[in-house]
């Protein structure tokens, strides 16, 4: 019988989804912050299509047709050709009828080389959300970090993606600045999420891994990280800057400081309550918390 490849990751939000993979970790694998791929050995290739349709015959086999939802990784399926994701996406659909929603990660720099027409191709192929990782709006922060693009292409291509149809789901690392330069990452993203509105904005925490690509900056003295309570006053500075009607305000995730969920603008002045709530406690009480939450990617 044949064997699917698995993935190495996916957002959280897929854990009950039907995993496909049609590449092999990621087409930039630079960035400073992370190294996923590095970890698990995964350097970057494409799969053949007739492999992966193999690989879905094979779920659909295994599984019979019980998903909802499914996901395509590795890391940047959205560099592919359109030709390619279209007939993914259409065999998909075939051998899983009952699947609802599909969605994979993206980078703006790819999103940006798409045509609205090919994005438009492939949305009614049957790709519907895209999750994509912003990082930081800041052009000096995304250049320390060699993300590979820019606050004009979260902006372009952003809105080109919400244009043609998808779901968008934006990701902010807190913490990406350090201490020199988080207050410039909190304005400038908070201006690419204002100006985009994505469907969905999920906040992740900064954690540096002791094999992390950052350390040799850290230990030039190049990056400061930044302290847990830092973190927090980001996060608090980060949403009182949101001008993002409807967009779905996401920070769950289990290495967060904070985690908090609402829908902006309605809910602003709540979580922003929250916050402050938290940090007007006594130090000590502070300190105890930051040290219970765990450093996971």
């Amino acid at each position: 019988m044949h064997i699917p490849e698995q993935l190495v990751i996916r957002p959280p939000s897929e854990a009950n989804s039907l995993l496909v993979r049609v590449v092999r970790g990621c087409n930039w694998n630079r960035c400073l912050f992370c190294g996923i791929y590095d970890f698990y050995e995964t350097p970057y290739s494409i799969r053949e299509v007739e492999d992966v349709k193999k690989d879905i015959d094979a779920l659909a086999e295994m599984y019979g047709d019980q998903f909802e939802t499914a996901f395509l990784g590795d890391a940047n399926p959205l560099d592919l050709d359109t030709d390619f994701l279209v007939e993914v996406l259409e065999h998909l659909h075939n051998q899983f009828p009952s699947v609802q929603r599909v969605t994979a990660y993206a980078r703006s720099s790819s999103l940006w080389k798409k045509s609205l027409e090919d994005l438009k191709r492939i949305r009614e192929a049957g790709l519907h959300r895209l999750h994509v990782g912003m990082e930081s709006g800041s052009n000096k922060v995304l250049a320390l970090h060699k993300k590979g693009t820019n606050q004009d292409q979260h902006i372009a291509s952003g809105k080109r993606v919400m244009e043609a149809g998808f779901e968008l789901s934006y990701y902010l690392l807190l913490g990406l600045g350090g201490v020199r330069l988080w207050e410039e990452h909190v304005h400038d993203s908070a201006k690419v999420i204002s100006e985009v509105k994505p469907h969905f904005l999920r906040v992740r925490r900064l954690w540096i891994h002791p094999l992390s690509r950052l350390n040799p900056k850290i230990e030039a003295s190049e990056f400061e990280p930044q302290k847990p309570e830092g973190t927090v006053i980001e996060l608090r500075d980060f949403l009182n800057a949101l001008e993002a009607e409807g967009t779905v305000f996401t920070c769950d995730h289990v290495n967060n400081y904070i985690r908090i969920q609402g829908k902006l603008m309605q809910d602003k002045q709540a979580l922003l309550d929250y916050i402050n709530k938290f940090l007007a406690l006594p130090d000590k009480v502070k300190a105890s918390h930051y040290e219970s939450i765990p450093s996971v990617i």
